[in-house]
């Protein structure tokens, strides 16, 4: 809509309308947020030293520029033709994964930048909501599952702030899939009958 497009001429969600300042890009927001509203008792979300904050920074830079990445590869031909999804790209969706169960095992924390929950848990989370809509299982990766699991049980607004964006996902796939398949089936007979 045109207000929309005023406020944020990319047009893209999540959008932040704070008083007299807009921004979008969820990371972007989650740091902005942070930056402005955190008080002591929650400055673990994104911590002020530099290198804890670099802790998390890298994690987040990782989350867009790697997992992400390596996601939206992946599915691309399910999301927009309704084709099985590239084979030939999941090997860097897996490497991501590995990625993130080896630094679970190695950080001595319950949180990818040690003992206290950051906002860079918050972002590799919501990226594996993605998976968890596409149906692609990640139970290979123990430190992973154990991290996710124990986070959606800890955090009291997972299910509001995604089951819905999981299932209206899985039913948009369902619908994509759906109508390749009849193409598929037009274009099959509209063949038959030229023959």
């Amino acid at each position: 809509r045109p207000w929309f497009l005023r406020m944020n001429p990319f047009h893209c969600l999540p959008t932040l309308h704070d008083y007299h300042y807009v921004i979008w890009e969820s990371r972007a927001i989650m740091q902005y947020l942070c930056n402005k509203y955190c008080t002591e008792e929650t400055q673990h979300f994104y911590p002020k030293d530099p290198e804890e904050r670099g802790t998390v920074d890298r994690l987040l830079f990782f989350d867009m520029g790697t997992l992400t990445h390596a996601m939206k590869e992946y599915f691309r031909p399910r999301v927009f033709e309704g084709l099985p999804p590239d084979a030939e790209k999941e090997n860097l969706l897996k490497q991501s994964l590995d990625f993130i169960d080896n630094l679970l095992d190695t950080v001595g924390g319950p949180y990818l930048c040690g003992e206290k929950l950051t906002i860079a848990d918050l972002a590799i989370l919501a990226s594996l909501t993605e998976l968890d809509a596409m149906d692609y299982t990640y139970k290979c990766y123990g430190e992973v599952t154990r991290w996710s699991n124990r986070l959606r049980e800890q955090l009291p607004y997972f299910k509001e702030c995604n089951e819905k964006g999981i299932e209206m996902t899985r039913a948009r796939m369902k619908q994509v899939e759906e109508d390749t398949r009849k193409q598929a089936e037009r274009e099959r007979k509209a063949s038959i009958v030229k023959k």
